[in-house]
C-alpha cells in the first residue's frame, strides 16, 4: 500500500506526524473501449469540433462554463501546488451529529517516529469521549473537510467531506407526501422492521456483480500460443489475487 504523502495532526499546540494512505479501492472494474479488428485500446482524442483540427497541448485553456452555453477563458496562471500537509483540528462532535451525505473519501492515518505516543493520546481521548474531530487540510491543492475518527479501538481514519452547497437541496422536496397511513398499517410495518433487524456484518454483502465480472474475465483470458498457461502479466496477476479474495469472501 503506497503512501499518498506525509504530514501531521494539528491537535492545539501538538503535532502529530502522520502518514496518509487511501483506505478504500475502486468499486469497479476497469474495462475500456477496444478495436475489435486488433485488439488495440481506442485513444481519446483532444478534438475541436469548430475547427475540425487535433488540439496540441500548447493550445489549450481551462474555461468555464456559464448559462448561456459559453465559456469564460480562465487565465493561463498555474494553480498554486500547496504543500502543507497538515490536517488541523478544528472542533469536536458526535459523529451523530453529522449527516452521512457529507461523507466523500476515506484515508488511513499511520502514525510515524515522534508521533506514536500523541497519536495514541489522540486516538484514546476520541474513544472516551465518543467524539470525532472535525479537521481542515489541503488535498491536491484544494482546501477541504474532513472528519478524523476512531477505527476499531485502534486506527485513526480521516474522511474528507462535501462542503454543506455541494447538496442538491431541492431533493429534500421529494419526500413531502401527503397520504394517509393507518395505525394497522404502521404497527405492521413496525413489526416488520423488528423482525429483519440484525447486525451489520460488512462482510456478508460482497460486491457480487464486480466478483461475476472478474470470473467472467478469468473464463475469456487469452491463452499463449506456446502454452496452456495464461499469460502472467501483471493486469492477469491482479485479477488472479482478486478472484482469490472474492472466492474467500464468498465461502467465509
Amino acid at each position: 500500500m503506497r503512501s499518498l504523502f506525509k504530514g501531521v495532526i494539528g491537535f492545539g499546540l501538538v503535532s502529530i506526524p502522520i502518514q496518509v494512505y487511501k483506505a478504500m479501492d475502486e468499486e469497479k472494474v476497469e474495462v475500456h473501449w477496444i478495436h475489435k479488428v486488433c485488439g488495440a485500446r481506442i485513444q481519446y482524442r483532444k478534438y475541436c469540433p469548430i475547427c475540425h483540427v487535433q488540439v496540441e497541448s500548447a493550445e489549450l485553456a481551462r474555461g468555464a462554463a456559464i448559462l448561456d452555453g459559453r465559456y469564460v477563458m480562465l487565465d493561463d496562471e498555474k494553480p498554486e501546488t500547496i504543500r502543507d500537509h497538515t490536517i488541523t483540528i478544528l472542533s469536536f462532535h458526535l459523529l451523530t451529529a453529522i449527516d452521512p451525505v457529507y461523507f466523500r473519501q476515506a484515508y488511513w492515518l499511520k502514525p510515524v517516529a515522534g508521533g506514536h505516543k500523541a497519536y495514541r493520546l489522540l486516538r484514546d481521548t476520541m474513544q472516551q469521549t465518543n467524539l470525532v474531530a472535525l479537521a481542515e487540510l489541503t488535498l491536491r491543492s484544494k482546501l477541504s473537510l474532513a472528519v478524523v475518527r476512531t477505527y476499531e479501538d485502534s486506527t485513526l481514519m480521516m474522511h474528507t467531506l462535501y462542503y454543506p452547497e455541494s447538496l442538491r437541496r431541492e431533493g429534500a422536496q421529494f419526500g413531502e407526501i401527503s397520504v394517509p397511513v393507518s395505525n394497522k398499517e404502521q404497527d405492521m410495518a413496525l413489526m416488520l422492521v423488528k423482525h429483519m433487524q440484525e447486525p451489520f456484518v460488512p462482510e456478508n454483502y460482497p460486491n457480487v456483480a464486480k466478483h461475476k465480472l472478474l470470473e467472467r474475465i478469468q473464463n475469456l483470458m487469452p491463452m499463449t500460443k506456446d502454452t496452456t498457461n495464461y499469460q502472467t502479466t501483471e493486469e492477469v496477476i491482479l485479477l488472479m489475487e482478486q478472484l482469490r479474495e472474492s472466492v474467500a469472501q464468498k465461502t467465509m
